[in-house]
């Protein structure tokens, strides 16, 4: 009983050092990379090089351990629920690559719950996507995204986007905002 006892209260003291890891707010917190990770991460202007997953979200996802769960009824494809964030990444690479833009900006609705190592966050967004075939796409849309604490970095390991279509003009009041998109 008392190593039962010893080892819960090892257990107890350590977990607090894990989450002192990684920013529980501010800069560099799980509310401040969902952000950038929608701003940032997967815009596309015109001109860029080429979307590759591994190279430019690896920041927000353990591409080293990609297990987790991610669903997004927007991803192209056949499937929308994932097991793996390089898969589901790189099921991304063709529209991003057959746009010549994808623009976003924040619509409210923040939210964070951070507890140790692990965190939970929400925000807004609206999206057009311009493709290089003349299409324009615009889109209103919520994120969640859960987060854990991974040598020091948050990583994303649970993801679950939705997204509607809506006509372009119902969203562009958003773009006329200073620093709507970057």
């Amino acid at each position: 009983m008392k190593i039962t006892i010893l080892a819960a209260a090892i257990a107890l003291t350590t977990a607090p050092a894990l989450a002192q890891d990684c920013p529980q707010e501010g800069e560099g917190s799980p509310a401040d990379l969902h952000s950038e990770w929608m701003m940032e991460g997967w815009e596309r202007n015109e001109g860029d090089r080429d979307f590759v997953f591994a190279q430019k979200m690896s920041r927000y996802y353990d591409i080293a351990n990609p297990a987790g769960v991610f669903f997004d009824n927007f991803a192209p494809g056949e499937t929308q629920l994932f097991d793996d964030a390089t898969v589901y990444g790189a099921n991304w690479e063709d529209l991003q690559n057959g746009a010549r833009s994808v623009l976003h900006a924040l619509t409210g609705g923040d939210d964070m719950i951070v507890s140790g190592d692990v965190a939970s966050t929400t925000l807004g967004f609206v999206g057009i996507i311009d493709r290089l075939d003349g299409e324009v796409i615009a889109f209103d849309g919520r994120s969640q995204l859960g987060w854990v604490c991974t040598d020091g970095a948050w990583k994303i390991r649970q993801e679950l986007n939705y997204a509607g279509i809506v006509p372009p003009e119902e969203i562009a009041h958003y773009y006329q905002q200073p620093g709507a998109t970057r």
